[in-house]
Order: C-alpha cells, then sequence, then structure tokens
C-alpha cells in the first residue's frame, strides 16, 4: 500500500490526508479514495477519479484521505483502510468489483462507491457508477476509420473484462458504419500497469498495418501511444484527454467523466442526497464523449467530423443502438 504524499510531511515522504476546503471550515465528513494498480500517475483513470474527489472535498469542506494501490492484493486491506477512517470510500475500476463487494458487506454503516463498476442486484451502501463506453468508442471509432490511410486500425486493450468488451464493441461498430470494409487488428495486454505490452502490443498491429491506435489499457494504453508516436502513425486515447501525451500523435480521446461522477459522491453525502444502486453517465447527460481534436483537427475531414456529431446525436435518440459485445470479437 502506498499513500499519496504531500508537503505538511514531505520529510518523512508518507502522508494519510489531504485538507480540502481553502476557507479554514472544519468538516466531521471524511472521504476516502482508492485508487487500482494503475496509480494516481496514470493519466487518466485513476488520476482523474482522484482530482474529482478533491475538487468534491474542497466543495463541501471535507477532509480527503487517499491510498494507491500496489497490487490487487491491496484492494480489501486498503478498502477497509478507507471504511475505518471515512464515512465514504470510492474506488476506482471494476477489477475492484469483488473486493469492494466484500468490504462494504463488513461496513454496514459505510457509504462505498465504485466507478465503472455496478452490481445486480444492488448493495444496500454501494452506488455503482457506470459510463456508456461503448457510445464514446462508437464516435472513436469512426474517427480511427475515417482518417485511416492503410483501412487498418488497431486496438490495444488491458484485461478481457465486460468492461474492457464494452470499448472494444463501439470502436469495431463505429469503425464499421464509417468503412464497412474496414480492417480491425485486437490485441490484449493482460495489464492494466505494464506500458512495454502495451507498446508491444501497438507495435504489432503497425507492423501488419495499423496507422491508427485505439488504447483502452489504463497505464498500459500510454506504451501504445508511444508506440504510435515512434512509428509515426495516429493514436486515440482513453479516459481523458490524453492531448498531452503526445500532442503530435493522440488525434482525441474517449473520455468518461469519471471526475464529475466522484466529485458528485462526495457532494451527494455532504448534502444527505446521496443514493446507493447504479448510476447511468452516458451521451444524452454528457457522462462520456470525444475530446477535442485540438492542433490536429485537420487531420478529421470535414465529413467525418460531421459523421461524428450525426452519429452522437442519433445515438441519443435512440436511433443507433450501439453493441455491448464487438461485432468482431478478435478483429479482422
Amino acid at each position: 500500500m502506498k499513500l499519496t504524499t504531500i508537503a505538511a510531511l514531505a520529510a518523512v515522504g508518507i502522508v494519510l490526508l489531504v485538507a480540502c476546503g481553502g476557507s479554514g471550515t472544519s468538516s466531521k465528513l471524511s472521504v476516502t479514495f482508492v485508487s487500482d494498480v494503475g496509480g494516481l500517475n496514470d493519466k487518466g483513470y485513476n488520476e482523474y477519479t482522484y482530482l474529482g474527489m478533491k475538487q468534491g472535498a474542497s466543495k463541501v469542506h471535507a477532509t480527503l484521505h487517499v491510498i494507491e494501490s500496489s497490487g490487487p492484493g491491496d484492494y480489501v486491506s486498503n478498502i477497509s483502510t478507507g471504511a475505518r477512517e471515512s464515512q465514504l470510500v470510492v474506488v476506482a475500476g471494476p477489477s475492484m468489483t469483488d473486493a469492494m463487494k466484500q468490504v462494504s458487506e463488513e461496513f454496514r454503516d459505510r457509504k462505498f462507491a465504485i466507478i465503472d463498476s455496478s452490481y445486480d442486484p444492488p448493495l444496500p451502501n454501494v452506488q455503482g457508477d457506470v459510463f456508456a463506453a461503448n457510445q464514446s468508442s462508437y464516435l472513436g471509432g469512426i474517427v480511427a476509420a475515417g482518417i485511416s490511410k492503410t483501412h487498418v486500425i488497431g486496438f490495444v486493450g488491458g484485461q478481457q473484462i465486460p468492461a474492457l468488451q464494452d470499448f472494444l464493441a463501439g470502436f469495431e461498430a463505429g469503425a464499421l458504419a464509417e468503412r464497412p470494409d474496414i480492417h480491425i487488428k485486437v490485441a490484449w495486454t493482460g495489464s492494466f500497469t505494464d506500458q512495454q505490452k502495451g507498446k508491444e502490443a501497438a507495435l504489432a498491429e503497425i507492423a501488419q498495418g495499423a496507422d491508427v491506435i485505439y488504447t483502452a489499457a489504463g497505464a498500459s494504453g500510454l506504451g501504445g501511444i508511444a508506440a504510435a508516436q515512434q512509428s509515426h502513425v495516429w493514436a486515440i486515447g482513453v479516459d481523458q484527454d490524453q492531448h498531452d501525451v503526445a500532442p503530435d500523435t493522440v488525434v482525441t480521446s474517449v473520455v468518461k467523466h469519471v471526475d464529475v461522477a466522484a466529485a458528485d459522491n462526495v457532494i451527494a453525502v455532504s448534502s444527505g442526497s446521496w443514493k446507493p444502486g447504479t448510476k447511468q453517465f452516458d451521451l444524452a447527460n454528457d457522462g462520456v464523449g470525444l475530446a477535442p481534436y485540438h492542433n490536429l483537427a485537420s487531420v478529421v475531414p470535414a465529413s467525418v467530423q460531421q459523421a461524428v456529431q450525426r452519429a452522437k446525436q442519433e445515438i441519443i435518440a435512440g436511433k443507433i443502438s450501439v453493441p455491448h459485445q464487438p461485432p468482431l470479437p478478435n478483429g479482422n
């Protein structure tokens, strides 16, 4: 278990909490964020969940504790630590689903939220914040197919879990809708942290002709972006706007507003409006979407940009039903 550092105890290198709320107002509310193995510096999932927690805690003058997980074996103990010190514990990632269920049953007087996962039937003290990643990935697939010159694009995923199948399903469906003859290469790293595996997977797809790489593999996906940059092909980021990772390479990113979901949990607990169950974030409520094209807007033809906007409206209107299972599970 690694605990985030802050200046107050920089000398010893370990800190248990971040005090939020610049007004100096004290609060009895304490909240804890527990990362998955990707850690706070993954440039996506965990980092932005943490930032959302920080924003929410600051708004309601709560005390924020942050715990980074070094491995899956940390999850139960880290969530338990959070439950002992806080009224609300928020965790990032479907890989923590089982651990969250176990701990929430032990600490029934605590509130818990899990980003990107939910429970059926719902748990009485857990909110599952789920994101229609298939919808935003559909838009990413349109972009990838629309800018490819080789008619070959690549998907680099982390672990083959339902949440990641959602990304692949939308990506393939959108790409095929834009260009039915597109070839899609699919690779799984089996990791959300190993950047070398992400890089190797992307390089293998590039060697097979892929000139656009979509990474949905957490920190492992940063290796895929590095491979695209090295090979002078395009990349599509994930979870948050990853343009700054490689401004000359990342055309857009398939984003999930995990920061908004995290902040909402903190604010809702503070106001007494928090509820367990499942909360959906999708294109209709701006819970997911595409990041701006930034300086690479000229790479995306106007017709492709228009196709993205048209598809977005048709998905919201229910005219396009985006699948949750990949049309081409192993690519083509």
